[in-house]
């Protein structure tokens, strides 16, 4: 296709991910909410933060058959609106019952086009230009995230419910992508690489699933950052705790600036970036377990929020390598579920670990997330040396 516009075309084409990783946005108001709603659950009032990954999971699968029969373009718009419904709704109500419903009707509008804003890079470019627009993607999240978050974080100063119009940037978003981008043209799939590494031709295989396990794990415990890093300054009567705001900004823009780097960290380390991820990781979450002041936990996230974004493009960088063409929506979203899944497991897996374990605390939480990292960094290890010199083997085998 020519595009006449490149630097508007792709900016429009990005405009979309600026909102994907915008459920957790309001993290900074849970301590909040668990003082003013008493009577409320701790692991409930977390969920605020999770549950949408619940319905983006399901419609991150429904997302495919949904653009089959409305196009790509129609399904993105849609999931936009949904986005602003169930976003900016919650201010209005205190109800905790109303404010996970619509907390669901956001996680189902990101849910349509999450997949859909990767595969849609795919659609309109190729090569180096495509993988540098993955990483840009994940780039363009980071940034979303924290504009979101300190927006989120101004106006919970005035009530925490205000917090929920930080949703309203989703609307000049929508009409830029519905001025900008047309529908994509429907190719007809290819076995071009798949077969010749013996995978299906329907992106359903093993590395395919593989890779949503791994993201699941990953979203797990990652989460904790934003539902366990409030709860553990307030057990440790660190001063200046209003600064979390600020240090939740920092942290996804750390996941901002790694993306930009992505391209350029991924070819000097390849398939040992996610090693590097990991063990970042584990880094940064025993910072937050040793922390006992509010600089040492913003240190600590912005290491997190660094390594997180430099595993989720690697992976979905192999995905669109390891999958016939016309089959990326299908195992991106695939990978997804892993990745909602996760995300939206993590209180009640946290609780369970915590409650089989006897220790409940935030900062053990920290503590089990630095080990889960510490061995998954190993792993990446192993499975990097044994696959070294095989670019996709390295990345998909276990």
């Amino acid at each position: 296709m020519n595009i006449k516009n490149k630097v508007l075309f792709k900016t429009a084409l990005l405009s979309i991910s600026l909102v994907l990783t915008s459920a957790s946005a309001i993290s900074a108001v849970i301590p909040m909410m668990l003082n003013q709603l008493s009577g409320v659950s701790s692991s409930l009032i977390e969920s605020v933060v999770t549950i949408p990954s619940f319905s983006m999971m399901l419609f991150v699968l429904l997302s495919g058959p949904i653009s089959s029969r409305l196009g790509k373009k129609n399904t993105v718009l849609l999931g936009l609106l949904l986005v602003v419904i169930g976003g900016i709704l919650p201010m209005f109500t205190t109800n905790i019952i109303w404010i996970l419903a619509l907390r669901l009707v956001l996680g189902a509008g990101l849910g349509m086009f999450n997949s859909l804003a990767v595969s849609l890079i795919s659609d309109f470019f190729e090569g180096d230009e495509r993988a540098q627009l993955v990483g840009f993607q994940s780039a363009v999240q980071g940034l979303g995230s924290s504009l979101a978050t300190f927006v989120a974080g101004q106006l919970a100063l005035i009530d925490w419910q205000f917090a929920f119009l930080c949703y309203g940037i989703t609307i000049p978003i929508a009409l830029l992508f519905f001025l900008i981008i047309p529908e994509p043209e429907r190719g007809e799939p290819t076995v071009e690489n798949s077969t010749e590494k013996g995978h299906k031709s329907g992106g359903i295989s093993i590395p395919v699933l593989g890779l949503g396990a791994a993201l699941f794990l990953f979203m797990t415990f990652i989460m904790i950052v934003y539902t366990k890093t409030g709860i553990m300054i307030a057990e440790k009567s660190m001063p200046n705790a209003g600064f979390l705001g600020t240090a939740l900004t920092l942290f996804s823009l750390s996941t901002m600036i790694a993306g930009f780097l992505f391209g350029r960290i991924y070819k000097w380390f390849r398939n040992y970036a996610p090693f590097i991820s990991s063990l970042l990781t584990a880094t940064g979450f025993v910072l937050l377990w040793f922390a006992q002041n509010v600089t040492m936990v913003t240190v600590a996230m912005l290491i997190i929020g660094f390594s997180f974004a430099l595993f989720i493009p690697y992976i979905f960088t192999i995905l669109t390598k390891i999958v016939p063409k016309g089959s990326e929506t299908l195992s991106i979203s695939i990978a997804m579920v892993g990745s909602n899944l996760g995300a939206f497991a993590s209180p009640y897996v946290i609780k369970l670990v915590g409650v089989l374990s006897g220790n409940e605390t935030a900062s053990f939480s920290f503590l089990v997330s630095a080990i889960v990292f510490t061995i998954a960094a190993l792993l990446c290890l192993g499975i990097a040396i044994r696959g070294k010199g095989s670019k996709t083997q390295a990345a998909v085998h276990s």
